[in-house]
């Protein structure tokens, strides 16, 4: 009965261990994440079992005729192996997991630093872009503002300009009119030295007449009176 027991166990432990090398040397190096995790805890629930048939398995053997039982404790001694083995690849596969998976952690924390960094590169680029800005902005209002002095300036001077041109046209009218009326006293000089001229010549006839009358009235009186 123990024999049988034995056999019936051993090729169980046959069968699960062809099973779960199959999943080790197929599934678990062509899988990844959460896939890979799901086929290692299939293999260690595999390997459980595994064990727990190799324990049965030993105890089956140890309680044995001699005769039978050195070759029996062999071959529990060939599943311990192939139980380690297998127990010892699925660690390797779990290290090897959890350093992808830190790998990836890291990788995903630098790429957050990274992308804080950039951000708050991003962040500082837009705050110079942002002050730029304003200062463009009130240069622009500033140019602007001058702009609209120069105008009115131009403006004003303009102004000034074409107020300075009509003085100035009155002011050549105003010379050419004095130069007329200095030709015109000038005439009217003329006019008046001619006509002083005339009186005083008019004057000295009259004189002359007046003293020819006088001279006249005398001689008639002396010759009236004396003669």
């Amino acid at each position: 009965m123990s024999s049988e027991k034995f056999e019936t166990l051993d090729e169980d432990v046959q069968v699960l261990f062809e099973v779960l090398q199959r999943k080790c040397s197929g599934k678990l190096e062509q899988c990844y994440g959460e896939e890979k995790k799901q086929v290692i805890a299939d293999v260690e629930r595999g390997i459980d079992e595994a064990r727990q048939a190799i324990f049965d398995m030993e105890a089956e053997a140890r309680a044995a005729p001699g005769s039978f039982r050195m070759d029996m404790i062999s071959r529990v001694r060939r599943h311990q192996e192939t139980a380690s083995k297998l127990a010892l690849l699925i660690k390797s596969s779990k290290q090897a997991e959890i350093s992808l998976a830190s790998s990836r952690a890291a990788m995903l924390e630098n790429r957050s630093a990274t992308f804080t960094q950039n951000r708050g590169i991003d962040d500082a680029l837009q705050t110079t872009v942002r002050q730029g800005t304003a200062v463009l902005e009130r240069t622009s209002q500033s140019l602007y503002r001058t702009t609209q002095v120069a105008l009115e300036s131009e403006e004003i001077g303009t102004g000034v300009i074409q107020e300075l041109s009509q003085q100035r046209e009155v002011l050549v009218r105003t010379r050419e009119r004095l130069t007329d009326t200095d030709a015109e006293l000038g005439r009217s000089r003329r006019i008046l030295k001619s006509m002083s001229r005339v009186a005083m010549t008019n004057k000295l006839v009259l004189i002359v007449i007046i003293l020819l009358e006088v001279c006249i009235l005398a001689g008639l009186i002396y010759y009236k009176f004396f003669s």
